[in-house]
């Protein structure tokens, strides 16, 4: 870690410098900085039921012609751009700390998703993706006897 001397002549903290060398931020500066670890990412849920993995993607800001979801080779791609808002004349940012730009995150779906039938919709924000489990794949109980 570099050692950085803040403007009082102090040296920062060990959780000042994990934020700013690992998160690409100041927690206690008046901007945040900006760097290629501290761009736009939406936040995931995941979870799994008998018969499907659902995925929740929270994308405020975030139109459909700006969201795409791919599947290829069983990995999943949710990619798009959150537009930056432009201020009006005269007006200054006193603190900015809503992320534009674009994003991609990549999932491997498991061996039993069927990427064939995966379904997208995206509501009040939130992406939900529906991606049903293959037939012949789920566990079926045995009867014994």
């Amino acid at each position: 870690m570099t050692a950085l001397t803040r403007r009082n002549g102090t040296q920062p903290d060990a959780f000042t410098s994990l934020a700013r060398d690992f998160f690409g931020f100041d927690p206690f500066a008046s901007a945040p900085r900006r760097n290629a670890l501290a761009k736009h990412l939406p936040q995931f849920d995941l979870t799994e039921s008998p018969t499907a993995y659902r995925l929740h993607a929270d994308l405020p800001g975030v139109t459909e012609e700006n969201l795409e979801v791919t599947v290829h080779e069983g990995v999943l791609t949710v990619s798009g751009k959150r537009e930056e808002e432009t201020s009006e004349e005269g007006t200054n940012f006193l603190v900015r700390e809503r992320r534009y730009g674009e994003f991609s995150r990549r999932l491997a779906l498991p061996k039993d998703a069927n990427a064939e039938t995966v379904e997208a919709k995206l509501e009040n924000g939130v992406l939900l993706i529906s991606i049903p489990k293959k037939e012949e794949l789920k566990a079926r109980k045995i009867k014994i006897g």
